[in-house]
Order: structure tokens, then C-alpha cells, then sequence
């Protein structure tokens, strides 16, 4: 807010001198003229407070037609100042009628007391094959059983007991 405040002490000036001098003695800003002109200020800060640098301009530009069609018999002194704050004004325009930049601030973020800490994933080494050596079978071996016949032709044998 210090640019629109440097602004509207800039305003004020001309609008003192103006209203100081609204009498119709000689040097002095007529009190119609001087209406005229504090009106203008007034649209100049109305459009830099709406971030209207344009429109300021234009009300800037409309002031110094004002100040040229001053009669003559306004001081050659007061007519300068108003042209040098004018002029003054017109250079700042684009500064102080843009919209203010404000700081965003970056919200910390406040754990909650239903809010549990998430885990975070830690690097773990995957597990890796270790060669393992596997010892070949070993094959005895083996006889072979001996198979007994039952004795007779084949068949059936014969229940005990019996000979037969």
C-alpha cells in the first residue's frame, strides 16, 4: 500500500494549491478551475486504485489540457508545478497502478493428532542366489534279489497241508 499512499500525497498537492487559490485574484487558479481540476486528480487515483494505469493516463493527459487553458493571469510559477507534478504522476503510472504483488506464503504442514506417519519404503537389497552345489548321486550297486519259484509247475500253489 506505500505506492498508493506516495500517489495520493502526490494528489493532494495539487488539489491544496487549487483549493487555496480559489479566489479570482490576480495569479490565482479561478475556484471553477480549480473544481476542474481536483475533480481530474480524483479520476486519476480512482483508476490507479482499480489498477487502471491506462485510464489514469488519460485523466493525467486531461489535467494538463486543464492547466493549459489556465487564464492568464494565473502565476507562471503555479502553472510550472502543476506541469512538473503532472509530469511527475505520468511517469509513475504504470508503477503505481498495477495491482500489488502479494506473498503467497507456503503453508508448513502441522501433523494432526489422528494422523499417523506414513512409512517410507526403504531400499532393501533383493536377495541373491547363492550357488549352492548339489552332490551327484552316487548309485551303489545293487545285486539283484533272487527271486525264489514256488516249487511246481506254476500255478496256483497249493494250500499247506497238502502235498501235492
Amino acid at each position: 500500500m506505500p505506492r498508493r499512499h506516495s500517489l495520493a500525497l502526490g494528489l493532494l498537492l495539487p488539489a491544496v494549491l487549487a483549493a487555496g487559490c480559489g479566489g479570482e485574484e490576480q495569479g490565482l487558479i479561478p475556484e471553477s478551475r480549480a473544481g476542474q481540476l481536483i475533480a481530474t486528480a480524483d479520476e486519476v487515483a480512482q483508476a490507479c486504485d482499480n489498477q487502471e494505469p491506462d485510464k489514469a493516463r488519460a485523466a493525467v493527459v486531461a489535467a494538463n489540457q486543464q492547466v493549459s487553458e489556465l487564464p492568464r493571469r494565473v502565476d507562471a510559477e503555479l502553472r510550472r508545478n502543476l506541469r512538473d507534478w503532472l509530469a511527475h504522476l505520468d511517469d509513475r503510472l504504470d508503477r503505481d497502478c498495477k495491482p500489488e504483488e502479494k506473498e503467497t506464503p507456503t503453508p508448513s504442514p502441522t501433523p494432526s493428532a489422528t494422523e499417523s506417519p506414513t512409512p517410507t519404503p526403504t531400499d532393501t537389497p533383493e536377495p541373491t542366489a547363492t550357488p549352492t552345489e548339489t552332490p551327484a548321486p552316487t548309485e551303489e550297486p545293487t545285486e539283484p534279489t533272487p527271486t525264489v519259484e514256488p516249487p511246481g509247475e506254476g500255478g496256483v500253489p497249493a494250500p499247506e497241508g497238502t502235498n501235492g
